[in-house]
Protein backbone atom coordinates (compact mmCIF):
# COMPACT_ATOMS: atom_id res chain seq x y z
CA UNK A 1 0.00 0.00 0.00
CA UNK A 2 2.92 2.34 0.66
CA UNK A 3 4.09 1.99 -2.95
CA UNK A 4 0.58 2.68 -4.25
CA UNK A 5 0.27 5.78 -2.07
CA UNK A 6 3.64 6.98 -3.36
CA UNK A 7 2.55 6.51 -6.97
CA UNK A 8 -0.85 8.11 -6.33
CA UNK A 9 0.93 11.11 -4.84
CA UNK A 10 3.13 11.42 -7.93
CA UNK A 11 0.10 11.08 -10.19
CA UNK A 12 -1.87 13.71 -8.27
CA UNK A 13 0.99 16.23 -8.25
CA UNK A 14 2.07 15.75 -11.86
CA UNK A 15 -1.36 15.42 -13.51
CA UNK A 16 -2.31 19.12 -13.55
CA UNK A 17 1.17 20.06 -14.80
CA UNK A 18 1.00 17.52 -17.62
CA UNK A 19 -2.55 18.50 -18.61
CA UNK A 20 -1.63 22.18 -18.67
CA UNK A 21 1.43 21.48 -20.83
CA UNK A 22 -0.52 19.25 -23.24
CA UNK A 23 -3.26 21.78 -23.81
CA UNK A 24 -0.99 24.82 -24.03
CA UNK A 25 1.46 23.08 -26.37
CA UNK A 26 -1.33 21.84 -28.65
CA UNK A 27 -3.09 25.22 -28.64
CA UNK A 28 0.10 27.07 -29.57
CA UNK A 29 0.81 24.69 -32.48
CA UNK A 30 -2.66 24.42 -34.08
CA UNK A 31 -4.01 27.54 -35.75
CA UNK A 32 -7.29 26.28 -37.23
CA UNK A 33 -10.05 26.72 -34.65
CA UNK A 34 -12.06 23.58 -35.45
CA UNK A 35 -8.98 21.39 -35.75
CA UNK A 36 -7.68 22.77 -32.46
CA UNK A 37 -10.97 22.02 -30.69
CA UNK A 38 -11.00 18.46 -32.06
CA UNK A 39 -7.39 17.94 -31.02
CA UNK A 40 -8.13 19.14 -27.48
CA UNK A 41 -11.38 17.15 -27.18
CA UNK A 42 -9.87 14.08 -25.48
CA UNK A 43 -6.52 15.51 -24.47
CA UNK A 44 -5.92 15.25 -20.74
CA UNK A 45 -9.21 13.47 -19.99
CA UNK A 46 -7.61 10.07 -19.56
CA UNK A 47 -5.76 8.45 -16.68
CA UNK A 48 -2.38 9.75 -17.94
CA UNK A 49 -0.84 6.37 -17.14
CA UNK A 50 1.86 6.53 -19.79
CA UNK A 51 3.15 10.05 -19.03
CA UNK A 52 3.12 9.31 -15.31
CA UNK A 53 5.00 6.08 -16.02
CA UNK A 54 7.77 8.13 -17.66
CA UNK A 55 8.20 10.14 -14.46
CA UNK A 56 7.90 7.11 -12.16
CA UNK A 57 10.58 5.28 -14.13
CA UNK A 58 12.89 8.29 -14.21
CA UNK A 59 12.61 8.70 -10.44
CA UNK A 60 13.26 5.00 -9.91
CA UNK A 61 16.75 5.59 -11.28
CA UNK A 62 17.20 9.23 -10.25
CA UNK A 63 14.90 10.12 -7.31
CA UNK A 64 15.67 13.82 -7.48
CA UNK A 65 15.04 14.31 -11.19
CA UNK A 66 12.75 17.31 -11.72
CA UNK A 67 9.33 17.04 -13.31
CA UNK A 68 10.38 19.64 -15.87
CA UNK A 69 13.16 17.33 -17.06
CA UNK A 70 10.55 14.67 -17.90
CA UNK A 71 7.65 16.83 -19.02
CA UNK A 72 8.23 17.01 -22.78
CA UNK A 73 8.88 13.28 -23.12
CA UNK A 74 5.99 12.37 -20.80
CA UNK A 75 3.64 14.60 -22.79
CA UNK A 76 4.80 13.01 -26.05
CA UNK A 77 3.47 9.67 -24.76
CA UNK A 78 0.04 11.18 -24.16
CA UNK A 79 -0.02 12.89 -27.56
CA UNK A 80 0.72 9.51 -29.17
CA UNK A 81 -1.75 7.57 -27.04
CA UNK A 82 -4.55 10.06 -27.77
CA UNK A 83 -3.78 9.96 -31.49
CA UNK A 84 -4.14 6.16 -31.47
CA UNK A 85 -7.47 6.39 -29.63
CA UNK A 86 -8.93 8.93 -32.06
CA UNK A 87 -8.02 6.79 -35.06
CA UNK A 88 -9.03 3.53 -33.34
CA UNK A 89 -12.51 4.94 -32.61
CA UNK A 90 -13.24 5.95 -36.22
CA UNK A 91 -15.89 4.17 -38.34
CA UNK A 92 -13.23 2.49 -40.46
CA UNK A 93 -11.79 0.85 -37.33
CA UNK A 94 -13.96 0.25 -34.25
CA UNK A 95 -16.74 2.81 -34.89
CA UNK A 96 -16.88 3.64 -31.18
CA UNK A 97 -19.30 6.16 -29.71
CA UNK A 98 -17.80 7.12 -26.34
CA UNK A 99 -14.23 7.63 -25.20
CA UNK A 100 -13.01 8.99 -21.87
CA UNK A 101 -16.61 9.65 -20.89
CA UNK A 102 -17.40 11.94 -23.84
CA UNK A 103 -18.52 11.47 -27.47
CA UNK A 104 -15.64 10.33 -29.65
CA UNK A 105 -13.93 12.92 -31.83
CA UNK A 106 -15.40 11.78 -35.15
CA UNK A 107 -18.94 12.07 -33.77
CA UNK A 108 -18.31 15.49 -32.26
CA UNK A 109 -16.36 17.00 -35.17
CA UNK A 110 -16.69 14.67 -38.16
CA UNK A 111 -14.41 11.93 -39.48
CA UNK A 112 -12.43 14.30 -41.68
CA UNK A 113 -11.36 16.53 -38.80
CA UNK A 114 -10.90 13.53 -36.47
CA UNK A 115 -8.42 12.02 -38.92
CA UNK A 116 -6.48 15.28 -39.08
CA UNK A 117 -6.61 15.76 -35.30
CA UNK A 118 -5.05 12.34 -34.79
CA UNK A 119 -2.37 13.10 -37.38
CA UNK A 120 -1.64 16.41 -35.70
CA UNK A 121 -1.30 14.96 -32.19
CA UNK A 122 1.09 12.32 -33.54
CA UNK A 123 3.23 15.10 -34.97
CA UNK A 124 3.11 17.07 -31.72
CA UNK A 125 4.76 14.17 -29.90
CA UNK A 126 7.91 14.62 -31.95
CA UNK A 127 7.72 18.40 -31.68
CA UNK A 128 7.56 18.11 -27.88
CA UNK A 129 10.70 15.95 -27.69
CA UNK A 130 12.48 18.12 -30.25
CA UNK A 131 11.81 21.20 -28.12
CA UNK A 132 12.72 19.66 -24.76
CA UNK A 133 15.21 22.09 -23.15
CA UNK A 134 18.59 21.04 -21.82
CA UNK A 135 18.47 17.58 -23.38
CA UNK A 136 21.73 16.20 -24.75
CA UNK A 137 21.65 15.47 -28.47
CA UNK A 138 22.47 11.78 -28.02
CA UNK A 139 19.69 11.35 -25.45
CA UNK A 140 17.18 13.17 -27.67
CA UNK A 141 18.10 10.90 -30.58
CA UNK A 142 17.74 7.77 -28.40
CA UNK A 143 14.33 8.83 -27.13
CA UNK A 144 13.11 9.67 -30.63
CA UNK A 145 14.28 6.26 -31.82
CA UNK A 146 12.35 4.57 -29.00
CA UNK A 147 9.22 6.53 -29.88
CA UNK A 148 9.38 5.87 -33.63
CA UNK A 149 9.92 2.16 -32.98
CA UNK A 150 6.99 2.00 -30.55
CA UNK A 151 4.60 3.80 -32.90
CA UNK A 152 5.58 1.48 -35.76
CA UNK A 153 4.81 -1.49 -33.52
CA UNK A 154 1.42 -0.04 -32.49
CA UNK A 155 0.44 0.44 -36.14
CA UNK A 156 1.61 -3.09 -36.94
CA UNK A 157 -0.48 -4.38 -34.05
CA UNK A 158 -3.57 -2.57 -35.31
CA UNK A 159 -3.09 -4.09 -38.77
CA UNK A 160 -2.71 -7.58 -37.34
CA UNK A 161 -5.79 -7.11 -35.18
CA UNK A 162 -7.83 -6.22 -38.27
CA UNK A 163 -6.42 -9.20 -40.17
CA UNK A 164 -7.35 -11.61 -37.34
CA UNK A 165 -10.83 -10.20 -36.68
CA UNK A 166 -13.52 -12.82 -37.15
CA UNK A 167 -10.95 -15.61 -37.38
CA UNK A 168 -9.89 -18.34 -34.98
CA UNK A 169 -6.65 -16.82 -33.72
CA UNK A 170 -4.20 -18.74 -31.56
CA UNK A 171 -3.09 -17.58 -28.11
CA UNK A 172 0.32 -16.73 -29.58
CA UNK A 173 -1.27 -14.54 -32.27
CA UNK A 174 -3.56 -12.76 -29.81
CA UNK A 175 -0.76 -12.06 -27.36
CA UNK A 176 1.48 -10.79 -30.13
CA UNK A 177 -1.23 -8.30 -31.13
CA UNK A 178 -1.54 -7.19 -27.51
CA UNK A 179 2.23 -6.79 -27.17
CA UNK A 180 2.35 -4.66 -30.30
CA UNK A 181 -0.79 -2.60 -29.63
CA UNK A 182 -0.30 -1.94 -25.92
CA UNK A 183 2.92 -3.39 -24.53
CA UNK A 184 5.25 -1.50 -26.84
CA UNK A 185 3.94 1.95 -25.93
CA UNK A 186 4.04 1.07 -22.23
CA UNK A 187 7.59 -0.13 -22.75
CA UNK A 188 8.50 3.06 -24.59
CA UNK A 189 7.22 5.25 -21.74
CA UNK A 190 9.04 3.35 -19.01
CA UNK A 191 12.25 2.94 -21.01
CA UNK A 192 12.30 6.64 -21.91
CA UNK A 193 11.95 7.50 -18.23
CA UNK A 194 14.95 5.32 -17.43
CA UNK A 195 16.92 6.96 -20.25
CA UNK A 196 16.09 10.44 -18.96
CA UNK A 197 17.54 9.38 -15.60
CA UNK A 198 20.75 8.10 -17.17
CA UNK A 199 20.14 4.38 -16.51
CA UNK A 200 22.69 1.97 -17.97
CA UNK A 201 21.96 -0.44 -20.80
CA UNK A 202 21.39 -3.48 -18.56
CA UNK A 203 18.93 -1.58 -16.40
CA UNK A 204 17.14 -0.23 -19.46
CA UNK A 205 16.65 -3.73 -20.84
CA UNK A 206 15.51 -5.03 -17.45
CA UNK A 207 12.91 -2.29 -17.12
CA UNK A 208 11.85 -2.92 -20.73
CA UNK A 209 11.05 -6.56 -19.88
CA UNK A 210 8.98 -5.44 -16.90
CA UNK A 211 7.16 -2.83 -18.97
CA UNK A 212 6.22 -5.23 -21.76
CA UNK A 213 4.71 -7.64 -19.25
CA UNK A 214 2.93 -4.81 -17.46
CA UNK A 215 1.49 -3.60 -20.78
CA UNK A 216 0.35 -7.12 -21.54
CA UNK A 217 -1.38 -7.41 -18.16
CA UNK A 218 -2.93 -3.96 -18.69
CA UNK A 219 -4.42 -5.06 -22.02
CA UNK A 220 -5.88 -8.28 -20.59
CA UNK A 221 -7.44 -6.22 -17.80
CA UNK A 222 -8.80 -3.85 -20.44
CA UNK A 223 -10.34 -6.79 -22.32
CA UNK A 224 -11.91 -8.05 -19.09
CA UNK A 225 -13.33 -4.61 -18.29
CA UNK A 226 -14.75 -4.39 -21.81
CA UNK A 227 -16.45 -7.76 -21.27
CA UNK A 228 -17.68 -7.27 -17.70
CA UNK A 229 -17.58 -3.55 -16.90
CA UNK A 230 -20.15 -0.78 -17.14
CA UNK A 231 -19.79 1.91 -19.81
CA UNK A 232 -20.50 4.70 -17.32
CA UNK A 233 -17.60 3.54 -15.11
CA UNK A 234 -15.13 2.46 -17.80
CA UNK A 235 -15.81 5.63 -19.82
CA UNK A 236 -15.80 4.13 -23.31
CA UNK A 237 -17.86 2.00 -25.68
CA UNK A 238 -17.68 -1.64 -24.58
CA UNK A 239 -19.46 -3.57 -27.31
CA UNK A 240 -17.03 -3.13 -30.21
CA UNK A 241 -14.61 -5.99 -29.53
CA UNK A 242 -17.40 -8.56 -29.44
CA UNK A 243 -19.40 -7.08 -32.31
CA UNK A 244 -16.34 -6.91 -34.56
CA UNK A 245 -14.97 -10.26 -33.30
CA UNK A 246 -11.62 -8.74 -32.43
CA UNK A 247 -8.86 -11.17 -31.35
CA UNK A 248 -8.87 -10.76 -27.57
CA UNK A 249 -7.88 -13.01 -24.69
CA UNK A 250 -11.50 -12.98 -23.47
CA UNK A 251 -12.85 -14.12 -26.83
CA UNK A 252 -10.24 -16.88 -27.01
CA UNK A 253 -10.20 -18.15 -23.42
CA UNK A 254 -13.45 -16.88 -21.95
CA UNK A 255 -13.70 -14.65 -18.90
CA UNK A 256 -12.40 -17.18 -16.37
CA UNK A 257 -9.56 -18.25 -18.66
CA UNK A 258 -8.64 -14.62 -19.28
CA UNK A 259 -8.59 -13.99 -15.54
CA UNK A 260 -6.18 -16.91 -15.06
CA UNK A 261 -3.95 -15.65 -17.86
CA UNK A 262 -4.06 -12.18 -16.34
CA UNK A 263 -2.81 -13.56 -13.02
CA UNK A 264 0.03 -15.40 -14.77
CA UNK A 265 1.20 -12.35 -16.71
CA UNK A 266 0.79 -10.16 -13.64
CA UNK A 267 3.02 -12.48 -11.60
CA UNK A 268 5.61 -12.50 -14.37
CA UNK A 269 5.67 -8.70 -14.45
CA UNK A 270 6.31 -8.55 -10.69
CA UNK A 271 9.08 -11.13 -11.06
CA UNK A 272 10.68 -9.00 -13.77
CA UNK A 273 10.39 -5.90 -11.59
CA UNK A 274 12.08 -7.69 -8.68
CA UNK A 275 15.16 -8.14 -10.87
CA UNK A 276 15.64 -4.37 -10.74
CA UNK A 277 16.12 -4.43 -6.96
CA UNK A 278 19.53 -3.02 -6.18
CA UNK A 279 19.69 -1.12 -9.47
CA UNK A 280 16.74 1.18 -8.82
CA UNK A 281 14.28 2.28 -6.18
CA UNK A 282 11.30 0.38 -7.55
CA UNK A 283 8.66 1.74 -5.16
CA UNK A 284 7.06 4.03 -7.74
CA UNK A 285 7.04 1.30 -10.36
CA UNK A 286 5.45 -1.11 -7.87
CA UNK A 287 2.89 1.58 -7.15
CA UNK A 288 2.22 1.96 -10.87
CA UNK A 289 1.72 -1.80 -11.05
CA UNK A 290 -0.69 -1.81 -8.08
CA UNK A 291 -2.64 1.09 -9.57
CA UNK A 292 -3.18 -0.78 -12.82
CA UNK A 293 -4.06 -4.03 -11.08
CA UNK A 294 -6.78 -2.39 -8.99
CA UNK A 295 -8.28 -0.18 -11.72
CA UNK A 296 -11.94 -0.43 -12.72
CA UNK A 297 -11.75 1.83 -15.78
Amino acid sequence: MEALALYDGLHASSQPVIISFLREFATSHIADERLRAASLHLLGLGKLVRPTAVIASARAFSPDIALDACLHTASAMEFIHTFTLIHDDMPEMDDAKVRRGVPVVHIQYGSDIALLAGDGLFNLAFAAVAKAPNMAARLRERILREITSAVSQVIEGQARELALSGKDATLKEVEEVERLKTGELFSCAIVCGALLAGAGDESVEAVRRFALLLGHAFQIKDDLLSATGEKEIVGKSLEQDEALQRPTIVRLLGIEGAKRRYMEVNAASLHALAKLDGRADTALLRGLHESLVSRQK
